[in-house]
């Protein structure tokens, strides 16, 4: 832990492919078509210098990815570069978009013989460039400066698990049938603020947390960042074109910005007030940084801080040897009889080991642990908590609600997502479906809560004398 001055740097660059490309985040293949929002990626660059004695750095890296299976490449680029910080004090974070590019090649089915197809490799190389750029220009941008916190409340993301009398679960499952018996979550509407300030105290930029996926346009044929550019373009037109956001989603592997409750009633309002999904939410997000900078903390020039990276190996979920009895049967089946399997939607699911149900179980005695990196950041009074996973907001709440910061903001999708998968909890595993069977997932409950853990002991760790007082 140290304590000194602050130096803030920012830097954003356009990631949107020059050419088109393949959409990732469906379960078949889609071509972009064009351009609906640009596909942004910034970085704020964060130096603490004590009088003397080591500085302290971190670099946050937003992109309108669906996750970072490109993160080895980036920090091989910078490593050649030699930026003057430590890339271990990088942390990457996705939104989730699913109108972004694939970085890995084996999704799907790619065109054949088209001049203006741009395939995930190559894009893969020109993104990295890009990100190296955007990374050293934020660290080259630091210049003394001030933080203060905000904290509020938006409606963006919903539980999108429906609950039915016979405990079983489905992902975007009807709600208007007879055995419904409600969402399996509650809803996490939180919002955390991290404002960062020029010397005279004008507003610069700010990190912007909060627990959705961008997703309200997912099964499109555009490349969009979604409701993030209609929230960058409403911060431009109230506080101006330079002002930097870096958005982050906290947990949130079961909720979406699409409603399974209030359909028509939010319908009836958007039609009202004449905007879409992705304006009504940045609406709501706008004025939730409207309040949070009426009443966010006082600008600091000094703050504490600490950067712990560490490395966990987590238990993986392991496959049954009727799992994998099946899973080899259903080769041998008629397209009726794979219907009657249930795994449903997602028995042929095409996205790597993860779903290969028989290489994993003949693997997964000698490789029976995931290796995950996250990240622990104190900056002042707040803290920032970083994991890989589509992790169900139940995980986030517990970080929350046991950490001893007094603003806790957990970020999903982060340092390695590309290796994440989901993460559900147990009454999650209970309800089955999409994002909670096995198919899709590497680590389960019992890692979930390792996970937790081990994110809360290294909270507390760095707030050992500043628990702030309970009112209840």
């Amino acid at each position: 832990m140290i304590h000194g001055t602050v130096s803030i740097g920012w830097a954003k660059v356009d990631v949107t492919p020059p050419r088109k490309t393949l959409l990732q985040g469906q379960f078949h293949a889609r071509l972009s078509k064009g351009t609906l929002s640009p596909l942004t990626a910034t970085a704020l660059a964060m130096e603490v210098c004590p009088a003397n004695g080591p500085v302290g750095q971190v670099v946050w890296l937003s992109c309108d990815m669906p996750g970072d299976p490109f993160r080895n490449d980036l920090l091989m680029k910078l490593k050649a570069r030699s930026p003057g910080f430590n890339l271990q004090n990088i942390t990457i974070n996705c939104t989730h978009t699913h109108n972004a590019p694939p970085v890995v090649r084996g999704w799907y089915e790619e065109p054949e013989n088209d001049p203006d197809y741009m395939n995930p490799d190559d894009y893969r190389a020109w993104l990295t460039d890009r990100l190296a750029d955007v990374v050293v220009a934020a660290w080259k941008d630091r210049k003394p400066g001030a933080i203060s916190r905000g904290f509020g409340y938006a409606v963006v993301g919903r539980c999108r698990r429906a609950v039915y009398a016979d405990k079983s679960a489905r992902m975007y499952g009807q709600t208007n049938q007879a055995d419904f018996q409600g969402l399996e979550a509650c809803d996490d509407h939180a919002v955390n603020f991290l404002f960062t300030h020029d010397p005279s105290g004008t507003l610069t930029g700010m990190i912007v947390n909060l627990a959705c996926p961008s997703q309200c346009d997912e099964s499109g044929e555009m490349f969009s960042s979604d409701f993030w550019h209609d929230v960058r373009e409403g911060l431009a037109a109230q506080y101006g074109a330079g002002i930097q956001l870096l958005p982050q989603c906290a947990p949130a592997g079961d909720a979406s910005p699409h409603l399974l409750i209030d359909q028509k009633e939010e319908k009836d309002l958007r039609d009202r007030m004449k905007m879409n999904d992705k304006q009504i939410i940045a609406r709501r997000i706008l004025a939730a940084v409207d309040e949070a900078r009426q009443f966010a903390s006082a600008p600091e020039r000094e703050v504490a801080f600490a950067h712990v990276v560490k490395m966990l190996k987590l238990p993986r979920l392991m496959v049954t040897r009727e799992q994998y009895e099946m899973e080899k049967r259903i080769p041998l089946l008629t397209e009726a009889e794979r219907n009657r399997q249930p795994w449903g939607f997602e028995r042929l699911w095409p996205f790597g080991l993860v779903c290969d149900m028989v290489k994993r179980y003949e693997q997964q005695q000698a490789n029976p642990l995931h290796e995950t990196e996250y990240h622990v950041i104190r900056v002042g009074d707040v803290v920032f908590a970083s994991n890989p996973f589509e992790l169900f907001m139940d995980y986030g709440a517990r970080m929350r609600a046991r950490s001893k910061a007094l603003q806790t903001f957990t970020v999903q999708l982060g340092d390695g997502s590309g290796n994440g998968f989901y993460l559900p909890t147990e009454r999650g595993l209970e309800g089955g479906h999409y994002s909670a069977l096995i198919k899709s997932n590497w680590v389960g409950p019992e890692g979930g809560r390792i996970l937790v853990e081990e994110t809360v002991n290294t909270i507390n760790q760095l707030f050992a004398t500043s628990e702030y007082p309970r009112t209840w």
